[in-house]
């Protein structure tokens, strides 16, 4: 498994949620840092922005070492309660060879890209119905980088609060996981009042974490109650 998969596909191989929600939080743009440990790998910075121009919203995330970078970023409206996703694009670099991707608005029209969905996802797990092991897992279905379907099952876990480096906040935790690769979990947890907005994650094989990324800083672009108790800067 190459390097900008375990980095970018891995923090962004996500997610369109469909269960239900009373009222979603209103998104607040942020620029938030990550640290990205990965066993057999060098560790790497990742620095996820949202950031808004009228009623169009950007999600953009990029990493970068010496053998590496990549980036993607996907763009969105809000219409009520529902995302539509407008555009998607991704590009890596792995020792001096790389490949662009790019999705348009009539590709995006019945699925979203996956920079889309983890949005969509984390404005619902705040109030998803499938918590418990006695009811069916969520499903969800979205667009990889290059327009492929992808469909994963996912559990809310936990919505308690998360210590960070970057200070304490309302989280809200999601386990998730492909139907044919039982033994494979990524465990997402977002902030529960930011959209889009990821604290911690995950990434667990055969029992074994072979990965995990940890919110390490964070800018709020306007005032925000919601973020947290110890961390308002």
């Amino acid at each position: 498994m190459s390097y900008r998969t375990l980095t970018l596909k891995t923090v962004a191989a996500l997610f369109l949620a469909t269960a239900s929600s009373l009222t979603f939080a209103a998104p607040t743009p942020f620029t938030a840092q990550y640290q990205l440990d990965i066993s057999g790998w060098p560790d790497a910075t990742i620095t996820h922005q949202l950031s808004n121009q009228g009623d169009v919203w950007k999600s953009d995330m990029r990493t970068s070492i010496k053998i590496a970078s990549g980036e993607e970023w996907g763009r969105f409206r809000l219409d009520g309660d529902d995302v539509q996703a407008l555009e998607y694009a991704s590009s890596y670099s792995l020792v001096g060879i790389g490949d662009d991707y790019h999705l348009d608005q009539a590709q995006l029209s019945e699925l979203p890209d996956r920079q889309t969905a983890i949005f969509d996802l984390s404005r619902k797990a705040p109030s998803a119905r499938c918590a418990s092991t006695q009811v069916s897992p969520c499903e969800l279905d979205y667009q990889n980088h290059k327009g492929k379907t992808e469909t994963l099952y996912y559990r809310v876990t936990d919505r308690g609060d998360i210590d960070t480096p970057a200070g304490t906040f309302p989280g809200v935790t999601v386990d998730t996981w492909d139907p044919e690769k039982r033994d494979r979990h990524l465990y997402f947890t977002f902030h529960r009042e930011i959209p889009g907005l990821l604290l911690k994650m995950r990434y667990v094989k055969e029992g074994e974490e072979r990965s995990h990324l940890t919110l390490t800083d964070l800018a709020l672009d306007q005032p925000n109650d919601a973020t947290g108790s110890t961390a308002e800067r």
